[in-house]
């Protein structure tokens, strides 16, 4: 029995991970010797007449007493170590939560970064490449994830390059969804802004009409905040992903009418270009894309518009 328990305690001791259930068994082996040693001790007990047989008996469960608190203070060794492993997994949980927030926050800034820059990224195109690579290395290829292909049927959305001559046909303008129902907002919450959010993680979504809409709420029921430039310009970004170039350009006008000093104001510009120029009136694009570098030269639109314009010569 002995030798049991103690073969016992060297395999979990060995394992890279402790196993509840391994701590259980040796549990009952450790209850099951400590009944077996009770019960030795009363039949020494018990008997009147001791002998040298008895005395050796008596010497025997001592030293199993012994041996039986040593298990015992495996067993707690144990628990321990299983706490501190539960504890370990635990607090890798949390990164792991905490990476896929981060992740979600970086492929959130790069659909925007990639649509108000008119930039357009392959993620399929360079997935392939990385697989074909990593099979000819003899590596396996990685599967494709969702956030990939997310991110992959975005980008197949996102703005191409301008085109380099005037024959490209207008695109049909997208038909006009009806409004979805308005969100749940919280009693605490700010209205404006709640709806304001719901129209970006629409687009975030690539639910651009249904986003479209949202920001177009937020326009007619808080016309004096300070977000409704974003909300215009959102509202343009929606219409160009949904290839509605003449809507786009209009909504990016308004950018450029009414808020001059916002922000959005030379992105507004660059995209207004980059819309003219998908309808096809490259002449007028071109103006707009000199007035960004003209007017904000050290921006990254500027920058944009420059490459553009290196395009078309």
């Amino acid at each position: 029995m002995k030798r049991m328990l103690a073969l016992g305690i060297m395999s979990l001791t060995l394992t890279a991970c402790v196993n509840p259930d391994d701590i259980r068994t040796l549990d009952d082996r450790v209850y099951a010797q400590k009944v077996r040693i009770d019960g030795i001790e009363q039949k020494v007990t018990d008997l009147s007449t001791p002998d040298p047989q008895q005395a050796d008996t008596w010497s025997q469960v001592q030293s199993m007493r012994l041996e039986l608190a040593s298990l015992q203070g495996e067993v707690e060794s144990l628990r321990r170590a299983l706490d501190e492993q539960q504890a370990a997994t635990d607090a890798n949980r949390k990164s792991v939560n905490a990476l896929s927030g981060d992740m979600r926050d970086v492929h959130s800034a790069w659909q925007q970064m990639t649509s108000q820059l008119g930039v357009d990224v392959d993620l399929a195109a360079m997935r392939a490449e990385r697989q074909a690579a990593e099979q000819a290395a003899g590596a396996p290829a990685a599967n494709a994830t969702a956030t990939d292909g997310a991110a992959a049927a975005d980008a197949a959305n996102a703005t191409a390059e301008a085109p380099a001559n005037g024959d490209m046909e207008p695109a049909t303008p997208a038909a006009q969804p009806e409004k979805p129902a308005a969100p749940a907002v919280a009693a605490n919450a700010d209205p404006a802004k709640a709806l304001y959010d719901s129209g970006r993680k629409f687009f975030e979504e690539r639910k651009y009409a249904e986003g479209q809409a949202r920001w177009e709420e937020f326009v007619e029921n808080f016309p004096k905040h300070e977000l409704v430039a974003n909300a215009l310009f959102w509202q343009g970004e929606c219409y160009y992903q949904l290839k509605d170039y003449a809507r786009a350009v209009l909504k990016y006008q308004e950018v450029l009418d009414g808020h001059k000093k916002s922000p959005k104001y030379p992105t507004a510009l660059l995209k207004q270009g980059l819309s003219f120029m998908r309808l096809g009136r490259v002449k007028a694009g071109r103006l707009l894309l000199h007035d960004v570098v003209e007017k904000f030269p050290k921006s990254p639109e500027a920058r944009r518009a420059t490459a553009l314009l290196k395009g078309q010569q």
